[in-house]
């Protein structure tokens, strides 16, 4: 369970270091490379894994110390959170109390983060005087909020919008879509502006490439 909360939270603290990136791309290029030099670039790699490791620790403690006396079975195809909460016989509202500041923590204030940045990327990109200029740019940023608009949505599906235990089956859908789908279509959705994956694309539909 820490390990599939910690890489969830670095996910969303990687996508707004990514954001940052977009944002000195397009509002600030001749300075880019002085901004973003490897040693920034590396400082904030860091303290994503860094941030992704500490911040599922307090719900772990508390959690690691309490009771379980219903069925060890979990009703999920994964050690998710709150069907594991549905197995204890103690309050779970401490918890749940440091689930949502957690979450308001890392993902409200990531929201809130890429949402700025992405308001100045879209009015520096409508101030552009070309189609092309606003078309480049907007490629630039179309894999990452593809990415961005998956995970909350999936996000807001599992965790916020509550859902009657009958219908359990549709969250552990959801869940699946998060847990595998995204993760899937990130290296192919990040992938496809590379020349290299457009021209295998291109020769791959049209019957041209030697597999």
């Amino acid at each position: 369970m820490h390990l599939y909360t910690g890489l969830q939270s670095l996910d969303y603290i990687l996508l707004t270091a990514m954001c940052y990136d977009r944002y000195v791309a397009i509002c600030n290029p001749l300075r880019y490379s002085l901004v973003l030099n490897k040693k920034v670039s590396a400082l904030l790699a860091g303290v994503s894994w860094l941030l992704g490791i500490i911040d599922p620790l307090p719900i772990m403690i508390v959690l690691s110390r309490f009771p379980f006396c219903s069925s060890r079975e979990i009703d999920h195809f994964f050690c998710d959170l709150m069907p594991m909460l549905k197995l204890s016989c103690g309050d779970v509202s401490k918890v749940m109390t440091i689930v949502f500041s957690e979450g308001a923590l890392i993902g409200i204030t990531s929201f809130v983060l890429i949402l700025t940045s992405y308001s100045y990327i879209i009015i520096a990109v409508t101030s552009m005087k070309t189609a092309l200029a606003r078309r480049k740019a907007f490629s630039t940023c179309s894999a990452h909020l593809t990415v961005i608009v998956m995970l909350y949505l999936s996000l807001i599906c599992v965790y916020i919008i509550p859902t009657p235990d009958d219908n359990a089956h549709s969250k552990k859908s959801v869940a699946l879509l998060n847990t595998v789908l995204v993760p899937i279509c990130n290296p192919i959705l990040y992938s496809l502006r590379n020349k290299d994956v457009k021209l295998a694309i291109q020769k791959l539909f049209s019957g041209k490439l030697n597999l």
